[in-house]
């Protein structure tokens, strides 16, 4: 089977409202965004703590005039940095999430960019109360698609490992979840890391996914840029091409040693990937 072309390649980059993320380029938005575009990428995927701090007209304009794509949003640094999460036991606290949910989504509406769903979820307590917490987090997870598919988008949930949430962990909990909201707004997305984590295996786990996959995060088993570990990448690239998997493969890694170092090795490391395969744009055969 022929590589699928449709599969086009991003970095994230965070949104100019602030936040920092240590799994993305943070600071100079314009800068960050040059960046992006000289490794070779068709796309910025956006950190976004706060949209009501953003113009969305302006970063699309800056975006576009590189020639790049926005392909879609993640939200954790609602969680990371203000403690949202679309299940706290406080009811307050809960609305805010999802608030704020809501104007992410209105945001990533100007691209009709899926909106993942991580930390976002929130933790399960211990004992009893995790069963009402969970059935608090299905509730928002059916009140979050809703809205998303009046404004065009996917909401994405994404399986985490057990080192940094409680919930959610294996890609089959994962499709579990996608299965139990049962929404055609809510679907899944796999992040490479988690995956070699929490998965026996990392193309089956790709593979049980295929028709419920929207997006995919890629890195290295330390977290540092594609190349920088021991993940067999070219595997995973050719998994999804196989699959037919036609959405976008999104870096999400440390930017260390520097940001400058960890955009140009991925950039670098995915170009010799794909030119072992036919069919990919020329510019990643440079």
């Amino acid at each position: 089977m022929s590589p699928a072309t449709g599969m086009r390649l991003a970095y994230t980059v965070a949104a100019p409202d602030g936040g920092g993320p240590p799994l993305a380029l943070h600071g100079d938005f314009a800068r960050n965004l040059e960046l992006v575009r000289s490794a070779g990428f068709d796309g910025a995927e956006l950190y976004v703590k706060n949209p009501t701090h953003l113009d969305p007209a302006l970063v699309a304009r800056q975006i576009e005039d590189l020639g790049l794509a926005m392909p879609a949003v993640c939200t954790g640094e609602v969680y990371g940095t203000d403690g949202l999460s679309l299940g706290d036991e406080d009811l307050a606290a809960r609305q805010a999430a999802l608030d704020r949910t809501k104007r992410i989504i209105e945001f990533a509406a100007h691209w009709k960019a899926p909106v993942n769903i991580g930390r976002l979820r929130g933790p399960l307590p211990d004992g009893s109360a995790a069963a009402s917490t969970a059935a608090r987090v299905e509730e928002a997870f059916r009140a979050a698609a809703e809205f998303a598919d009046g404004c065009g988008v996917t909401m994405a949930l994404e399986p985490i490992n057990k080192h940094e949430i409680n919930f959610i962990n294996t890609t089959a909990e994962g499709i579990a979840w996608v299965r139990r909201v049962e929404h055609p707004a809510f679907r899944l997305m796999l992040d490479l890391y988690h995956v070699h984590l929490e998965d026996p295996g990392v193309a089956a786990a790709f593979t049980a996914a295929r028709h419920v996959l929207r997006h995919v995060h890629v890195c290295d088993s330390n977290r540092l840029a594609p190349g920088w570990g021991h993940l067999n990448l070219k595997e995973v690239i050719a998994t999804l091409t196989y699959l037919d998997y036609e959405g976008w493969v999104s870096v999400e890694a440390l930017q260390v040693p520097t940001p400058e170092a960890a955009v140009a090795q991925s950039g670098r490391h995915l170009r010799e990937i794909l030119t072992t395969l036919d069919g990919w744009p020329d510019r990643f055969r440079r």
